[in-house]
């Protein structure tokens, strides 16, 4: 591990010095790897950040203004035009900022790669991962109404793709059961959890811990639907697959401490 620090550490005084250059746009200003690199060492995270939004809307004014693509790829690397490297760019930018805590900036990066992702290889199942990323991303701050089109978007893409009974599709259905219940829409939201259960239970088999999850997302919207009975049952058989899989762990994990010859020394008895 030092060792590859080690080198790490002096890629990062290269990156450090690129990033001093493409302030001022005299060299590519939209590295990904170096991007990758100021993630692991900096405490400025937010700053290199800037520095790649405010890169990517000077491209956006030059190309408006003529820059042809060649000047393009001259100046910041990539060209508007070249959609698999914005396609990276984007993706690995959105999630930089997600992992910085900067949610908006992200989602308005995911909102860009769905676009590309379009243009690029429409009914994709790329197109599909960014759609569920940008739902993902609104979900955990509460963007509920932003997020919405996107997983729906998601949903049907995945359906197409892999087919009602696949688990691409029940992932989407939880997170639009999740969206849904965030937006109270709770009847909208047990539909779309229990296609998403049954398929989990179909496919991973009713212990998966996926399964227990479900059933856990099933108890929360059954309650704020005020069936409290029912919610309660939901509870109780994801309780008990989280506590059965506990015990399993357990008597795995002291199985895996036990010394190889441990087993091995009734046999050499009865001999």
């Amino acid at each position: 591990p030092k060792r590859r620090l080690g080198s790490q550490s002096s890629e990062l005084e290269e990156a450090i010095k690129v990033l001093g250059v493409f302030r001022c746009y005299l060299r590519s200003g939209l590295d990904t790897e170096i991007l990758g690199y100021w993630k692991l060492f900096t405490s400025e995270a937010k700053e290199i950040a800037g520095v790649y939004q405010k890169a990517l809307q000077h491209l956006e004014a030059d190309a408006k203004e003529g820059m042809s693509t060649e000047d393009q790829l001259k100046t910041y690397g990539v060209c508007l035009d070249g959609l698999e490297a914005m396609s990276d760019l984007l993706s690995q930018l959105a999630k930089y900022l997600a992992s910085t805590g900067q949610n908006l900036a992200c989602i308005k990066m995911l909102e860009r790669l769905v676009v590309v992702q379009g243009q690029l290889a429409p009914d994709s199942p790329q197109l599909a991962a960014a759609t569920h990323r940008i739902a993902s991303q609104c979900w955990r701050i509460a963007y509920f109404e932003q997020g919405l089109p996107y997983v729906q978007q998601c949903l049907l893409l995945q359906e197409k793709l892999n087919g009602r009974d696949s688990l691409e599709v029940s992932e989407a259905n939880c997170l639009l059961a999740l969206t849904l219940f965030g937006l109270n829409r709770l009847e909208e939201a047990e539909k779309a959890m229990y296609a998403s259960l049954k398929v989990r239970e179909s496919v991973m088999g009713k212990e998966h811990p996926s399964v227990a999850e479900a059933l856990l997302h099933m108890g929360k919207i059954l309650l704020r639907l005020g069936r409290v009975d029912e919610a309660r049952d939901y509870q109780l058989r994801a309780n008990k697959l989280m506590g059965a899989r506990t015990r399993k762990n357990i008597r795995t994990l002291k199985d895996a401490d036990m010394p190889a010859h441990a087993s091995e020394g009734g046999d050499q008895g009865k001999d």
